[in-house]
């Protein structure tokens, strides 16, 4: 057993074992479909892409390490991570944003403060 199953044992956690359960995404609420949502689109709405299946959600940066400019061109909706990845992120000292960037689990733009898992 190593350390992440200690720590994730000592909470009743049980890590994920499969492919499949590695590949989920979480079980989210669609809040925007384009084809009957009217309305304004907002940070945190969650769409399917028709395309692939997969969720994914509307982020606008807030975090104070991107500059106006780049708030604004990374607005956009962003495929979420699955379950595996969000699993890493919750043991490990840095998460992802939805552009990629390492910042701190707890920072406003990861995804882990995004989906509110933290």
């Amino acid at each position: 057993m190593n350390g992440i199953d200690i720590a994730a044992a000592a909470f009743g956690y049980e890590p994920i074992d499969t492919q499949d359960d590695y590949d989920s995404q979480p079980d989210l609420a669609v809040t925007w479909d384009t084809s009957k949502t009217p309305g304004t689109l907002k940070p945190g709405d969650i769409s399917r892409d028709k395309r692939t299946g997969r969720l994914r959600l509307y982020w606008q940066p807030v975090g104070g390490n991107y500059t106006e400019e780049e708030k604004e061109s990374l607005a956009g909706f962003y495929e979420i991570p699955c379950m595996g990845e969000l699993e890493e992120m919750t043991f490990d000292s840095l998460a992802l944003t939805p552009s990629e960037d390492c910042v701190e689990p707890d920072h406003p733009d990861s995804w882990l403060r995004l989906l509110g898992m933290i």
